[in-house]
């Protein structure tokens, strides 16, 4: 039964890498950089033309920037959205607990005993899937599998001090915020209509998101190689400090939204949330990319960026890696 009903489960992000990645959002960066690629072209190329004719102004050291890009985060804290959920303890909760519903989890709770009709009350599942009233079934094997964080757009801000003509020390502040998306199944028990292949099983498959934010802090050490005056490629890095915090958790049966995060809202929850649904850690950041200085003031940075750290929230959290792919404009105060 759990086999046909992993057969069933759609995936629907076509792959880059390991990384799902949706077309239109791809297509749209891809234009974003051709557009700015092609206008610091354009102005470089006004700018060599007028470079002989008038003395270069003299550049300060500091520069500020901004970033705009994606932002790959590693699917290890996932779990923490998979409809399980945990107790006020912090230990994960069993599909079904057989002394206390309290410590079953969320999805069941939700799902079977309070949109279900297992407290007498109308059964809201059967009215969302269009069936009469406990003609479905919901165990342990319908629970999500392979729950992942979707590419999210991150922003940010740089503020650096040129030590040298190549070198600076810099300070990134970057935000995202980051959804994440999984599947899971409801077996309808009614009859089917017409004839079917002998073991037919009706299953359903409905969403189950979650929503998380987070804050980068990044001081480091930048250098540019070569000596060309337009392109060139450049290396940074340093210490980073990630602040997190879980938004939200919920899944859609049709046009029925269910919230899983009421039970962390609860009063006796208020030590769980401090403790697992937001915290902070220290990691380590690189950069590589590719520096094209348009004029004498603006530069334009192409830059993958990966991380090494800790995302502290959830179960057991560890140093995963983590990635971000975007540009960055620089301006000489």
């Amino acid at each position: 039964m759990q086999q046909s009903k992993i057969r069933n489960i759609i995936h629907p992000f076509p792959c880059i890498g390991i990384f799902p990645y949706k077309y239109y959002f791809c297509t749209t960066m891809m234009k974003i950089i051709f557009a700015l690629t092609f206008a610091l072209l354009f102005n470089h190329y006004s700018f060599s033309q007028t470079v002989d004719e008038k003395p270069l102004k003299k550049k300060t050291k500091f520069q500020a920037g901004f970033y705009l890009g994606s932002y790959f985060s590693n699917k290890h804290t996932a779990r923490l959205y998979d409809g399980y959920g945990y107790d006020a303890d912090g230990n994960r909760n069993e599909f079904v607990n057989n002394f206390t519903v309290e410590e079953s989890s969320f999805m069941y709770r939700k799902i079977v005993m309070e949109y279900g009709g297992g407290y007498g009350q109308a059964d809201q599942i059967a009215i969302a899937l269009g069936v009469d009233p406990g003609q479905w079934t919901f165990d342990e094997t319908d629970m999500p599998a392979g729950m992942r964080y979707n590419p999210a757009f991150m922003v940010g801000a740089q503020l650096s001090y040129a030590v040298t003509k190549k070198d600076a020390v810099l300070v990134n502040v970057n935000a995202a915020k980051l959804t994440l998306s999984g599947h899971f199944t409801i077996v309808l028990t009614s009859p089917p209509i017409g004839p079917q292949q002998p073991g037919f099983q009706n299953i359903q498959t409905f969403g189950i998101s979650g929503s998380e934010q987070r804050l980068m802090f990044q001081a480091g050490y930048r250098r540019l190689l070569g000596d060309d005056e337009i392109f060139n490629f450049f290396i940074e890095g340093g210490p980073t400090l990630n602040m997190t915090e879980y938004s939200g958790n919920s899944i859609a049966i049709n046009n029925l939204r269910i919230d899983l995060g009421t039970y962390y809202s609860q009063p006796f929850y208020t030590t769980y949330r401090a403790r697992y649904l937001r915290g902070a850690s220290i990691g380590a950041f690189a950069g590589l990319g590719m520096n094209i200085q348009a004029n004498q003031n603006w530069a334009l940075q192409l830059l993958y960026s990966p991380s090494y750290e800790k995302i502290n929230i959830g179960e057991v959290p560890r140093p995963t890696l983590h990635h971000a792919l975007g540009l960055r404009a620089i301006y000489s105060l």
